[in-house]
């Protein structure tokens, strides 16, 4: 999605809770930012997620991005079971061209 700002993409992602815990988010996330970092302009994707689902940073950690921030959402919680606080991950294309060179995990040969 082009929600973040020229030059940047964010990806979302949910599984069902059957599905959870078997890698299908980190694949298919690798998947979408290699695809998304070879569109022309763009320099970075974002991973968004409320600061009470840690299932999505850990996404975001195992893939190498960075959490740049934590903000306090002015609306509050939008869903039953969040908090409110935004936690924002960030890989620059950089980082994921330097990150499959040092990565010796899985991951790190996707995309």
């Amino acid at each position: 999605m082009r929600r973040i700002g020229e030059g940047g993409l964010d990806i979302g992602y949910w599984l069902h809770p059957h599905w959870t815990g078997q890698g299908m988010a980190t694949m298919a996330t690798a998947a979408l930012v290699h695809q998304g970092l070879q569109l022309a302009g763009i320099d970075r994707i974002e991973i968004h997620h409320d600061a009470a689902n840690p299932a999505s940073g850990a996404v975001a950690h195992r893939l190498g991005f960075t959490e740049v921030e934590r903000i306090q959402a002015p609306e509050g919680p939008k869903a039953p079971g969040d908090v409110g606080i935004h936690v924002i991950w960030r890989m620059t294309a950089d980082q994921w061209k330097a990150r499959k060179l040092s990565m010796p995990n899985k991951y790190a040969q996707q995309g």
